[in-house]
């Protein structure tokens, strides 16, 4: 009896088996965690706490290590006013204090109310153009200060920006978000609408309070920060010379993020980091897809539907008239890196 045909036979059922066999299997074991912190409204420590302001820095430069911080973003307010040259070097001394890659955008302080960018420009190399970049398994956007809300055009551009990338997780960092009540300023129910086309972790500042909560918008988790220490901690007697944040704990896997939970982070005139709490979670297969609740007294979670679509063609680069900005590298953090890595998972995309 000839078998002859039982060795290629063999060969293909083996290679049969192979590739019905999940993909990621192979790859269950490849997950990083990492955390990134959010300040925002440090004005008052470049006008009368420069000292502070070169402690908030350093410290964070010291826990660098410990919570493998990877970024730090800066929602606005960076100084009281626009124009004022010592602000601006106390600013440039104090993030000095630090390698940790920072992301900053413009808030109304720091630009004479989006009127102005030179002085926001020559201390921080951004310009008045709105950005994405991307920042470790994340696509950032950074969104300036407006007095209401952007055009159309530039809300399309940013949308088209985020939605073609393989990141599966958006930040957008812009200043004016939403009241200490909740409810969102016109610029926050634009970014609703248009921007959430994604799980999106919504950083912002300007008023003074600070609460993380959670929601779903238009059936995508959404994490919505409000985050502002610059008179000390809300509902306390004002302490202009007080520094504070909120620490951001990420687990992704294979480049896809799969846990997100905040505590704040007290810097100055004491030093602490508050109880973890999950705010996104679908690390095994029982979580699902969903934000995770958080009851916070007086705070009502956010729930809505994308309202409406625009229509148009692709986003613009650095040079178009519509001031967005799509790059790969800001504030002298090259991502060369990055790119190759985005572009591999791109190719190879897990399921």
């Amino acid at each position: 009896m000839k078998t002859g045909w039982l060795i290629p036979l063999v060969i293909f059922g083996a290679l049969a088996l192979l590739a019905s066999y999940p993909v990621t299997a192979a790859y269950t074991g490849n997950t990083t965690t990492y955390s990134i912190v959010h300040l925002s409204d440090t004005q008052n420590l470049a006008t009368y706490y420069p000292t502070t302001y070169d402690y908030t820095f350093s410290y964070l430069e010291s826990k660098r290590a410990q919570y493998n911080i990877s970024a730090i973003i800066i929602t606005g307010d960076l100084v009281n006013k626009w124009n004022k040259k010592a602000e601006w070097l106390a600013y440039a001394h104090a993030v000095n204090q630090t390698t940790i890659p920072l992301y900053v955008i413009a808030g109304n302080h720091d630009s004479d109310y989006g009127k102005n960018y030179t002085y926001y420009t020559a201390y921080t190399g951004n310009t008045a153009k709105n950005y994405v970049v991307p920042v470790q398994d994340f696509d950032l956007v950074g969104i300036n200060y407006v007095d209401k809300s952007l055009s159309s055009k530039e809300l399309l551009a940013l949308r088209n920006a985020i939605t073609n990338t393989s990141h599966n997780f958006t930040i957008i960092a812009t200043h004016f978000y939403m009241d200490r009540d909740g409810s969102l300023s016109t610029l926050g129910k634009d970014i609703d609408k248009q921007l959430v086309v994604k799980p999106t972790l919504v950083m912002g500042g300007h008023i003074h309070e600070d609460f993380v909560r959670t929601g779903m918008i238009g059936g995508l988790p959404v994490i919505e920060d409000l985050t502002n220490y610059q008179n000390g901690l809300p509902g306390s007697p004002v302490n202009k010379n007080y520094s504070a944040g909120t620490l951001y704990t990420v687990t992704a896997r294979e480049g896809d993020i799969v846990k997100v939970s905040s505590r704040i982070f007290r810097i100055f005139p004491s030093q602490s980091v508050d109880a973890e709490r999950v705010l996104y979670d679908i690390s095994s297969p029982s979580t699902g897809v969903s934000a995770h609740t958080v009851p916070l007294a007086g705070i009502v979670n956010q729930t809505g539907l994308v309202a409406g679509t625009i229509t148009g063609t692709g986003a613009p680069d650095c040079n178009d008239t519509l001031g967005v900005c799509i790059v790969s590298s800001l504030n002298g953090v090259s991502t060369p890196e990055n790119q190759f890595w985005n572009l591999l998972k791109g190719i190879f995309r897990m399921p």
